[in-house]
């Protein structure tokens, strides 16, 4: 049997005085150095990296159903983990935003699907902490592909 190769990503993003982490199906973080309090969902900015980016790096490998996808997000001292999956509608096309969802919507933000948290779902002292616009959010997200790969031999 052959083992699963993972793929990991990492990005990074700052924490904003007006995060709030109470939107109850997705979260985000995003390129933009501004949030307001509408941005329920943001949990970083001035992110180093967007959906774009993923694809980019990524390729199609979370165009898959079958692909987890895990995501550990820490402040240096606090980490959380998320588990998602892929999606055959990935497009990973947005300039500056990244979004994880509870739900199977998906649109050219979002990188994982039917994840397990949401803002509103994340350590409390987590986003206490993401409220520091000097804190520093390390995004790292590992990804186990849901499609065979076949070794070539040359």
């Amino acid at each position: 049997m052959a083992s699963v190769e993972e793929i990991r990503f990492t990005l990074f993003a700052q924490g904003h005085p007006n995060i709030q982490a109470t939107h109850s199906s997705t979260f985000e973080v995003t390129m933009e150095p501004r949030l307001s309090l509408r941005g329920d969902c943001i949990i970083g900015v001035n992110a180093s990296h967007a959906a774009r980016h993923v694809q980019t790096l990524l390729g199609d490998v979370l165009q898959h159903p079958d692909t987890k996808i895990l995501t550990y997000l820490s402040d240096g001292e606090i980490t959380e983990q998320v588990h998602g999956y892929g999606s055959l509608k990935h497009s990973l096309s947005a300039p500056t935003s990244t979004v994880w969802r509870t739900s199977d919507f998906v649109d050219e933000r979002t990188i994982a699907i039917r994840c397990n948290k949401a803002a509103k779902d994340l350590d409390r002292n987590l986003i206490k902490s993401l409220k520091n616009p000097h804190t520093v959010l390390q995004v790292a997200i590992v990804v186990f592909p849901g499609v065979k790969r076949r070794s070539r031999t040359i």
